[in-house]
């Protein structure tokens, strides 16, 4: 349940972005990453997730990692907003197996439709035993806690806006019950109440979490610690 690096070191180019670094974050650590635009931040947090390569040293993640990148635009358009919320949980897999079978039970070959009923009623029960109902609500609370109503929570991924998409993700990554958080400008988007609801959910998070923020306000009421990425000295300074 954290994240560990030794001797991480970051070059775009030529360009050295931090020079040889060990740092970790475990249970309890709330630190926000702060430095001018374009002193690497973003790129620390898609070094330490694993989307870039470091050019030198190695990032150790144990328990699971929840991240929201500045881009979220993931997902399959056709996708149901709540069910890309839910899919961050193991139950995905039995809502696939339901919407597959509900597709299936329109089919106009008798057969077909009888053999997509039983699958969808074992489906149903297997939703049940894992406590999926009780999920689902807990994902639509969460949702309309961020700014989506039920009735977007409906709607497929590609009719959404960018700032819908991105609360989608971020209610997907505080769904996960991810160990350690990476959030990268997680109030993009949100409206003042949400802000608040985001503020009180990372105060009561019990893991750690890194967080990328404009926000002084988000930053002085959730982080125990600072640290600053140094463009003129390629370092990180922690406070």
């Amino acid at each position: 349940m954290a994240i560990e690096a030794q001797g991480l070191e970051i070059r775009i180019g030529a360009r050295l972005l931090l020079q040889a670094t060990d740092f970790h974050v475990t249970k309890g650590d709330r630190i926000g990453l702060v430095g001018r635009n374009g002193a690497g931040k973003t790129t620390l947090t898609r070094v330490i997730t694993g989307d870039m390569l470091p050019s030198a040293g190695k990032v150790r993640v144990t328990g699971q990692l929840g991240y929201l990148p500045q881009s979220t635009h993931a997902g399959d358009s056709e996708q149901s907003a709540l069910d890309r919320v839910m899919s961050a949980r193991d139950i995905a897999s039995i809502i696939q197996r339901m919407r597959k079978a509900e597709t299936e039970m329109t089919s106009p070959d008798p057969k077909i439709m009888e053999k997509a009923m039983k699958r969808y009623d074992k489906a149903q029960q297997d939703f049940e035993n894992a406590g999926g109902y009780a999920a689902q609500s807990q994902a639509i609370v969460m949702g309309e806690s961020l700014g989506l109503s039920q009735e977007t929570l409906q709607q497929a991924l590609g009719t959404l806006s960018g700032g819908q998409r991105r609360r989608v993700e971020l209610a997907r990554i505080l769904f996960s019950d991810a160990d350690t958080l990476i959030l990268d400008e997680p109030t993009n988007h949100l409206d003042a109440d949400s802000i608040e609801w985001l503020k009180g959910y990372l105060r009561r998070f019990e893991g750690g979490f890194l967080i990328i923020s404009h926000s002084t306000e988000l930053l002085d009421e959730t982080v125990n610690r600072i640290w600053h990425l140094d463009a003129q000295r390629s370092c990180i300074d922690m406070y």
